[in-house]
């Protein structure tokens, strides 16, 4: 499934832009874990969630598409590469947080065509602003283990987590670059369920990227 996943999205990235670029960085990520037990009338029973943490993330993104000349609104396809983990768990109702020696790993590669407004579209040279929002497909695989905190019969169980598969991916972001140079904080959030669970994650990221356009990469060869 993530073969085929990956192969579809890079597959599409061309299509939507002549220019494709890449863009490599570190991002800090705090990550909120909600867990359901959908056996169990979609009870939630743990929530995992982290600190702010430093990982290597990458994206392809295509040449932006504007409806018009003039236009500051446009749409660009991403394909983003991200990595993350949930070390604590939520207990008394959410007012605490500790740890269990519980933690879960994730990664995930999502492809979203993003919607977005641009600030200072015409000055390239100075910093430009994109607000944006997307909605797309995600891989998201996930290991590790969860204590049950929230259910009074189960409380206390831990339960091991090894998933993988395609889900829906939201994303609600601010983008500053100037010249090659990304600043980025965005809201991340996929969501994965099967017959047992629905595990939805939501992650506030600021991330660093520097941006290479391919087709110099590629003409230079």
């Amino acid at each position: 499934m993530f073969r085929t996943f990956l192969i579809a999205s890079l597959t599409l990235v061309p299509f939507t832009s002549s220019a494709i670029e890449l863009a490599v960085g570190l991002q800090s990520t705090l990550s909120h874990l909600e867990i359901e037990d959908l056996s169990n009338g979609d009870q939630e029973v743990a929530v995992m969630t982290s600190g702010f943490q430093l990982f290597p993330t990458a994206s392809l993104i295509s040449d932006p598409y504007y409806f018009s000349e003039n236009s500051n609104i446009g749409v660009q396809f991403q394909v983003d590469w991200s990595f993350f983990k949930a070390d604590r768990q939520e207990i008394n109702d959410g007012t605490e947080t500790v740890d269990l020696g519980t933690s879960i790993k994730a990664y995930a590669l999502t492809a979203v065509p993003v919607v977005f407004y641009q600030f200072n579209r015409h000055a390239a040279k100075d910093w430009n602003v994109k607000i944006g929002a997307g909605l797309g497909v995600g891989y998201l695989d996930l290991t590790g283990k969860y204590m049950i905190t929230n259910s009074v019969t189960e409380s206390g169980e831990i339960r091991k987590v090894n998933k993988n598969g395609l889900g829906m991916a939201i994303n609600v972001y601010l983008e500053g670059n100037v010249g090659n140079h990304m600043l980025l904080l965005y809201n991340f959030s996929p969501v994965l369920s099967d017959k047992t669970d629905d595990f939805q994650e939501h992650n506030v990221v600021l991330a660093y990227k520097y941006r290479f356009s391919l087709d110099d990469l590629w003409s230079a060869e």
